[in-house]
C-alpha cells in the first residue's frame, strides 16, 4: 500500500498520524476536561469554536503570505513547537477563560501545521492523488479511534495530567522526525 510513496510522503504521513495521535487523545473528554476547569457543555462547545476559528485565521492570514510560502518547513517545526507547548500548557489550566487562551494558541499551532504539511505532501503527489489522499484519510481516522480510546484509558486510569503529558510528547516527537526527516530533503515549496 505503502510502496509508491516517496520517502518524504511516508515521512509525512507518519508525522501527521503522530500529531492526529496526540490530538485525537484528549477529544473523547474534551467536555470533561472543561467541566473540570470551571466551564459547562456550552463552554466546551465555545472553546472548540474558539480553536476552529484561530485555526481558520492563521490559515487564511498567515499561511497566504509570501514569507510564509518562502519557509514551509520553519512554520511546520515552529507549528508543532506551539502544539507541544500548548499540550503542556493545558496541565495550568484552571478556568474556563484560560481554556478559551489555550484553545487560541492551540489553533495558531494548527493553522500553522496545516497548510504546510498539505503543502509538503501535495508537492510529492503526481499520478496517485487519490492514493495518497486515501492513505492519508484513512490512516487519521484508524489513528483518531486508537487515540480516543487510549486517552479514555490514560484519563480514566490515571487523569488529565499524564494525558497532557503524553500529547506533548508525542507532538515533541513528531518534532524531532519532522526535523531530522525535513531538514535535507528539497522540495519546490520549502
Amino acid at each position: 500500500m505503502f510502496s509508491p510513496l516517496t520517502p518524504r510522503a511516508r515521512l509525512l504521513l507518519k508525522i501527521s498520524f503522530m500529531v492526529t495521535f496526540a490530538e485525537a487523545m484528549l477529544v473523547p473528554m474534551y467536555a470533561a476536561f472543561a467541566e473540570k476547569v470551571g466551564g459547562s457543555i456550552l463552554d466546551a462547545g465555545i472553546a472548540f469554536a474558539v480553536f476552529s476559528m484561530a485555526t481558520g485565521g492563521a490559515v487564511a492570514l498567515i499561511g497566504t503570505r509570501p514569507w510564509f510560502q518562502h519557509n514551509i518547513k520553519r512554520f511546520l517545526m515552529l507549528g508543532f513547537v506551539i502544539s507541544s507547548a500548548c499540550d503542556i500548557s493545558y496541565i495550568f489550566v484552571v478556568n474556563k477563560w484560560q481554556l478559551f487562551a489555550a484553545q487560541i494558541v492551540a489553533g495558531l499551532a494548527t493553522g500553522m501545521i496545516e497548510p504546510t504539511w498539505d503543502a509538503l505532501f501535495t508537492d510529492d503527489i503526481e499520478h496517485s492523488s487519490a492514493k495518497h489522499w486515501s492513505i492519508w484519510a484513512g490512516g487519521t481516522h484508524l489513528t483518531t479511534g486508537a487515540a480516543a480510546l487510549l486517552g479514555g484509558v490514560v484519563v480514566a486510569s490515571k487523569g488529565f495530567t499524564p494525558l497532557f503529558a503524553t500529547m506533548a510528547a508525542i507532538d515533541a516527537l513528531a518534532l524531532v522526525v519532522a526535523w531530522r526527516g525535513l531538514r535535507d530533503t528539497p522540495a519546490a515549496a520549502a
